[in-house]
């Protein structure tokens, strides 16, 4: 007996930190998702804040996985912000890779084992923030907050079906 989102078949992690300014986006993100769409039966919609790393590690080790994974997140990718956009596994940004060490192991090298090794459909949708704040300072900003229903929206309309 495992977390619910074994035995889906579309897992949507919304990922970041709520007490970060726009690095709230993709649990922003989830927590729309799940207020305004009925998730079907074989999908699970999950704020995974700041514990993907656990998450992805968990399914890595799980005999039941989903057969794709979708990671919402906010990332400087020097676009306009407020911009959603997809990310390529194999050209993630190198300022991320340090949010997501684990031992040495950063969690765009697990999505990228996910995919290559467990046959995972892996797929990034990222919003360009505004900013980060240095310390502690919760709320999205208006561009952010704005892009959280569109990417709700796109979300659903390619795996909420």
């Amino acid at each position: 007996m495992g977390p619910e989102w074994y035995d889906k078949s579309i897992l949507i992690l919304g990922c970041g930190n709520i007490l970060f300014g726009d690095d709230g986006f993709g649990p922003a993100v989830a927590q729309h998702l799940q207020d305004n769409f009925t998730i079907p039966s074989d999908v699970c919609v999950f704020n995974a804040g700041t514990s993907v790393r656990k998450i992805l590690f968990d399914t890595m080790l799980s005999d039941k996985k989903p057969s794709k994974i979708v990671i919402v997140d906010a990332m400087d990718f020097e676009r306009e912000p407020g911009e959603i956009f997809a990310i390529d596994l194999d050209s993630y940004p190198k300022i991320k890779l340090d949010d997501f060490s684990m031992h040495q192991i950063p969690t765009s090298n697990l999505l990228r084992e996910l995919r290559d090794f467990c046959g995972i459909e892996v797929i990034v949708t990222a919003c360009q923030v505004s900013s980060i704040p240095e310390s502690v300072n919760p709320g999205l900003s208006d561009t952010v907050k704005a892009a959280v229903k569109r990417a709700a929206e796109m979300l659903a309309r390619e795996h909420l079906k």
